[in-house]
This record gives structure tokens, C-alpha cells and sequence, in this order.
């Protein structure tokens, strides 16, 4: 009866959708304003802020200008907000056919979150859920855990996430916020062109070129968790073409809050890069740019013992350290057409002194994509790349990789061609990927897309698409004793029982066919809303089967578990976002997020309620972004997250306050408050696999001054 309600709430709210959109759509007038006054835009007036438009657009190069596609930009602030990571060229939200939503830097900046993750708490579909100090579980439409592995996750084109279990450590992933364009988020799969591991969704993280970081920025404050952490960056050009920029950081956060355990989650680390960009002429433009880090993260975890008492208590921090480099060649070749070649190199390192395991990795990626027009009508884009992963993995006596070192390649090449049917009216894309890998052999991921823009405020667009998750190193060659959990009051076994899981070099790929429906509108010159609703249907998910104890040393028990493609089922739900501008400087936004995952047993019965219980069903987020004053800004976040049964977690609502004083553009002071409202309280449970405890999040508060010159 429950996920009755749950399929009627769905269905009312797509329902619902397709209601406005009818009604707005029977004319091709845009809705009437509040008041009665039409909402059409009436030709512009010459204003000191359309004045600013023109001369911004007379000072860029030609090479920039033949890349703005004026037939995309509709005058609608919410529908011309650029993206690229849809169709990987340039376009914008209201061309865009798929659940995309864009964290600018100036909503960044007034959030007052100081790592990504925080972040990514302003998108909406999007769960974040801090584990400990420095661990998160990220995920976009369930599916939740530390070790999420349908999503991809880029920066700057170079993917993050680690071949050893397809996530994210996001503990190593920092960047200088100020320093960020734009975060892309795409809800829903993107495999047709950025291929495996983009199921679930996209992460593309952008930062801004080094012309526009030019001068001086110093960052540094102090506060309850945020313990000290100081940023300088500093831009400059070498002649008319070439611009650069290096920087710095350092930040130390205390540990979280355990009631139960000592908490050793505390977290720090330091990083250096640098980023060079080199327009020789008006067709090419060339970027080089690296990163450096080193640092560690604190854990405190349980090891399995094979003697009394069968467990060991471990404190100590993970040393993690890397470096990378990227170089991306882009040339123009007319109005309509371009190509750019990107190469990249990756080094991490990962010690886990807890578990006497570590992993050394190396990473090299080449990427090409052509874009040209065939005829009227067809906008092509066709790319081809190539990456090679080589690992070594140190093992201890409960976990490890057979064998200890490996390396993988990964072939792929795609298509896409976005056609348009009527002009300024219906655009139709399809795509595809093809992708052969060293675990299952070839794979395919099409895409059909469809795009129906009734006027220049509205967006309507849906899209069928088949992405895959191809097993991953961990997935086919690990094994590891799992911390024991002891005999119920009446066993006859007086003796823990120690699970053991062993990889599977067997597995497919998981399977996902989405179904997506979305509709976008600036219905007045102030407000602004985006819905989107998915059904999703999953075959062979990747999970562990356990078989019958059988006897191990010392009069103990092994449980031996093997991973195999056990799972398959649906999700389904829907996301609503909107901002409205009260005044040219206060905005108020806010968004919902509603999903159910309905997992069917296919090898082993238990899964499927321990999966649906790891995801929160409903969450909300309300925003608040005002000035106080003529230099005082103020900012106000309030988001609720839903219960997770499986991981123990009750519901919250927690708040972020910031205040701040601007008198100058160069000058800022800020006092942060963070996780208010809510008290102490856990956002996801403890680590069963390898054995570290969750810490609950506390209130904190912190300050900072940022110079700019």
C-alpha cells in the first residue's frame, strides 16, 4: 500500500506538469504576469545594464564571439545560463534537453561552504550525507554510500573518481572556490557521450580561465571545526596572450561528535597548483594546468582478529597524496565548427595505515571531439578516446587484490547529432557511445532526446537512454575478511563468524534504460521554475551473496560471500526547483526532491530492503540571499533530509546562516554559521566493510577575511 501511494504521489506530480505545460501551451504567448500585465518581452530599452551587455560582448576576441549561438539565448535569465557538459559543446540550460542544473561561483560565494561537498548541497536531486570529518556519501537518485559508483564526477575534463571501486575520495578533492566558474550537475544519465560510470548522473566541475583571475586573492579565517585554513592565489600575463595563475592552501578541520567511540576523524591537508592559458592567435586556445597535494584524514575503525577478542580497535590518519596535469588544445575552425584535444595525467596515492593497505595509481587520458554542421539542419559531434590505469595495491592479512598490480585500458569513441526539425521549435538528438573495456568486452550507451522550446521562455524535453557500470577493480579481484559480528544469545556457535568476500571475474555490467520528462519556465521576468520526473529500470546490480558458515582458525566461522550481478528493480521520483528575484538583489530559492527505489530480489532476498533504506526519499532546500544595508549581505539555508531505516539515521532539518560586510570590492569579512537548528546529529551510519565508525555532525561557526587586489 505504500509504494502504491508513493507510484500515485509520482504520477500526480508528472500529471500536474503536463497540466501547465498544456495550458501554457496552447498559445504561443508567454503566460500573463502577476497583476494581469503581459509577460512577452517588450523591445529593450537602452539601460546603463544592456549597455554593459553590448560593450562586454564588443571586448571579447573573435574567437569567442563565434561561439555564442545567438539562437540559443532567449532572454530568460534562468533558460541562457551556459552549459556544455550536456552535449559536451556550449549551450545553455533552455536548449538542454535533461535535468541540468548550474551552481554559479556567486552562489558559492554566498553559501559560505568551504569544501565541495557542502557545495553540492545547493543542487537539487542531489544527496550529500557527511560520514565523518572528511568522508561523505554523494549520490544523485539514490543509491547512496561512501563508495557510490554510478556517478561520473570531472574537473576540468580530468575524471576523479578511482577505478579501484568507481567513487570518489572526495577527501582529496579541493579546489580554490573562488577560482570556480561553474558546477555543472546533470540529473540522469550521460553515457552517450561521456560513457561508463555517467549513470546516475554528472558532476563537471569548471573553473575559471586564468584572464579572468588576474591580481592578488588572500583567503584565511579560523573557527569551532573550521580550525585555520589560509588561500593566496595570484594571476598575472606574460605579453598580450599568455596568462597565468598559481596558488596555495592549507586547512586543518577538527573531528566530529561520538557519543559511543573516540572521534579521530580530524582533517588536513595542503595543495599548490597552477593554471597557464595561451591564445596565439584568434582560432586556438591552449590551456595547461596541474595540482599537487598532500595530507592526511583521520579514521578510526575496527579490524578483524582471527584470535580473542576477534577485533582490533585502529586510530590513525590515511596518508593521501597526489598530482596531475592537463592540457587542453581547442581551435575554431569557422562559426559552426571546432576541435579540441585534451590530454591528462593523474598520480594518487592512498595509504590506509588502519588496514595496512595501500594504493599507488597511475592515470593517463586522451580525449579528442570534432563538431561541424552537415547542412542546414545537422549540428554533428563525433570524439574518440583512450585511457590507461595502471594500480598497485600493498595488501595486509584482511584485505587485498589478486593480483597486486594491474593495468586496464579503455577504448571509446561516440556520435551525436542534434537535428533540428523546426526552427526556434523542435530539436531532435541522438547518440551514441561505444566503449570497449578489459572486464566485460564492448559496451554501447544510445541516447534519443527530444527538445520542444513553444517561445522563447519554456523548455519542454524528454529523453530514453541505456547507460551501463562496468565492475571495477575492487569488484573482480578483492578479498577481504570483514570485521566478525558476533553469535545471537541462543547459537550453538559460540564462536564469531567472520565475512569473507571474494571478487568475481564474471560480472556484467549493471544496466539502467531511463525514462526522463522535464519541463523548464521563466514565468515572469523574477520567477523561474524547472520540474523534472524519471523512471528507471536496473538489470544486473552488483551485490554480495553469502553461502553457509563453514569452519576457520581458531575455532572461529567464516561466512564466504562472492559478488555476483544479484539485483535488479526500478527507481522512480521527481525533482522541483525555482527562484524568485524579490529585488534586483534579494532571491529567494528552493527545491524538492522526492525518490523510491523498488529493488526485486534476484539471487538474495535481504538486498533489496537494506538498498531502499540508504537513500533518503524526500528533501528540501530553502534559500534565502538579501542585503542588509548598503555593504551588509545576509544568507540563509535551510534543508530537511528524510530517515534512512537502513543506516539508522533519523530525519533533519538544518540551517546555514552568513553574514557578511563588503565595503569594497576588495575587501570582505564574513561570520558563518553551519549545521544550525538541528543540534548534533548523524547524517549516514557506520562503514560495515571496512569497519570505520561514523561521527556526528555538529554546529560550528567560523570567520574569514578575503583581500582582493
Amino acid at each position: 500500500m505504500e509504494e502504491t501511494n508513493h507510484r500515485v504521489v509520482l504520477v500526480a506530480g508528472l500529471i500536474l506538469g503536463l497540466v501547465l505545460l498544456s495550458g501554457e501551451a496552447r498559445g504561443q504567448q508567454p503566460p500573463p504576469a502577476p497583476g494581469g500585465e503581459a509577460a512577452a518581452p517588450a523591445p529593450a530599452e537602452p539601460t546603463a545594464e544592456n549597455l554593459d551587455a553590448l560593450l562586454s560582448m564588443a571586448d571579447k576576441d573573435v574567437s569567442q564571439l563565434s561561439q555564442v549561438r545567438v539562437g540559443h539565448l532567449t532572454g530568460s535569465p534562468s533558460l541562457d545560463v551556459p552549459v556544455s557538459t550536456v552535449a559536451r559543446q556550449e549551450s545553455t540550460v533552455g536548449h538542454s534537453p535533461a535535468a541540468v542544473f548550474v551552481i554559479t561561483n556567486e552562489m558559492i560565494r554566498r553559501s559560505g561552504a568551504k569544501n565541495l561537498p557542502d557545495v553540492l548541497r545547493l543542487a537539487p536531486g542531489v544527496n550529500v550525507a557527511r560520514i565523518d570529518s572528511n568522508k561523505w556519501s554523494i549520490s544523485i537518485r539514490g543509491f547512496s554510500g561512501r563508495f557510490v559508483n554510478n556517478l561520473l564526477v570531472q574537473i576540468d575534463g580530468r575524471a576523479v573518481y578511482t577505478p579501484l571501486f568507481g567513487g570518489v575520495f572526495w577527501d582529496v578533492q579541493d579546489l580554490v572556490l573562488e577560482d570556480v566558474e561553474r558546477i555543472e550537475v546533470i540529473r540522469g544519465p550521460g553515457a552517450s557521450v561521456w560513457g561508463a560510470n555517467a549513470v546516475n548522473g554528472i558532476i563537471n566541475i569548471i573553473t575559471k580561465s586564468a584572464k579572468d583571475t588576474q591580481g592578488v586573492y588572500v583567503e584565511s579565517g579560523t573557527g569551532t571545526e573550521e580550525l585555520g585554513f589560509a588561500t593566496i592565489r595570484a594571476g598575472s600575463q606574460a605579453g598580450k596572450d599568455l596568462h597565468y595563475r598559481v596558488y596555495g592552501k592549507w586547512f586543518e578541520r577538527g573531528a566530529g561528535f561520538s557519543a559511543d567511540n573516540p572521534a579521530y576523524d580530524d582533517w588536513r591537508q595542503g595543495r599548490g597548483g597552477f593554471r597557464a592559458d595561451w591564445t596565439p592567435n584568434r582560432d586556438d586556445t591552449l590551456t595547461l594546468q596541474g595540482d599537487c597535494y598532500n595530507g592526511y584524514s583521520g579514521d578510526y575503525s575496527v579490524a578483524p582478529r582471527m584470535t580473542p577478542p576477534y577485533m582490533q580497535l585502529r586510530h590513525d590518519a590515511t596518508h593521501v597524496s597526489g598530482e596531475n596535469a592537463v592540457f587542453h588544445w581547442r581551435r575554431v575552425l569557422d562559426e559552426e565548427s571546432d576541435w579540441t584535444l585534451r590530454l591528462y595525467y593523474d598520480r594518487t596515492e592512498r595509504h590506509w595505515v588502519n588496514y595496512g593497505l595501500s594504493e599507488d595509481r597511475d592515470t593517463f587520458d586522451f580525449d579528442f571531439q570534432h563538431r561541424f554542421p552537415i547542412g542546414s539542419n545537422h549540428n554533428f559531434i563525433w570524439g574518440c578516446g583512450y585511457r590507461n590505469t595502471k594500480d598497485f595495491v600493498h595488501a595486509s592479512t584482511s584485505y587485498g587484490m589478486t593480483p597486486d598490480h594491474r593495468s586496464d585500458n579503455l577504448f571509446s569513441y561516440f556520435t551525436q547529432d542534434e537535428i533540428t526539425l523546426a526552427e526556434d521549435l523542435w530539436y531532435l538528438t541522438l547518440g551514441c557511445k561505444f566503449e570497449h573495456n578489459d572486464y566485460t568486452g564492448f559496451e554501447y550507451q544510445p541516447t534519443v532526446r527530444v527538445l520542444w522550446t513553444p517561445d522563447d521562455r519554456r523548455a519542454i524535453w524528454g529523453a530514453v537512454s541505456r547507460a551501463v557500470r562496468t565492475p571495477t577493480r575492487g569488484e573482480e579481484n578483492a578479498l577481504a575478511t570483514l570485521a566478525p559480528f558476533p553469535p545471537p544469545p541462543d547459537s550453538p556457535f559460540p564462536f564469531p563468524t567472520f565475512p569473507v568476500i571474494h571478487g568475481n571475474t564474471g560480472l556484467l555490467s549493471e544496466e539502467l534504460i531511463a525514462y526522463e520528462l522535464g519541463y523548464r519556465v521563466q514565468a515572469t521576468k523574477r520567477f523561474s521554475w524547472d520540474f523534472a520526473v524519471f523512471l528507471y529500470d536496473y538489470e544486473h546490480l552488483i551485490m554480495s551473496r553469502f553461502g553457509a558458515p563453514v569452519p576457520g582458525p581458531g575455532g572461529t566461522f567464516l561466512l564466504p560471500g562472492q559478488l555476483v550481478n544479484a539485483m535488479a528493480g526500478e527507481s522512480y521520483g521527481f525533482e522541483w526547483a525555482a527562484n524568485y528575484d524579490v529585488t534586483p538583489r534579494w532571491r529567494l530559492h528552493g527545491s524538492y526532491s522526492f525518490v523510491v527505489l523498488d529493488m526485486a530480489p534476484v539471487l538474495y532476498s535481504e538486498i533489496p530492503e537494506r538498498v531502499e533504506g540508504q537513500s533518503p526519499r524526500n528533501q528540501f532546500v530553502l534559500g534565502s540571499s538579501s542585503p542588509l544595508g548598503r555593504n551588509w549581505e545576509l544568507d540563509v539555508i535551510g534543508r530537511y533530509v528524510d530517515c534512512l531505516p537502513t543506516e539508522q539515521v533519523g530525519s533533519y532539518f538544518a540551517g546555514d546562516v552568513r553574514l557578511a560586510y563588503r565595503p569594497s570590492k576588495h575587501f570582505e569579512w564574513s561570520v558563518v554559521g553551519r549545521n544550525l537548528f538541528a543540534g548534533t546529529h548523524a547524517e549516514y551510519g557506520n562503514d560495515s566493510y571496512l569497519g570505520s565508525f561514523r561521527t556526528e555532525v555538529q554546529q560550528e561557526v567560523f570567520t574569514q577575511i578575503v583581500l582582493r587586489r
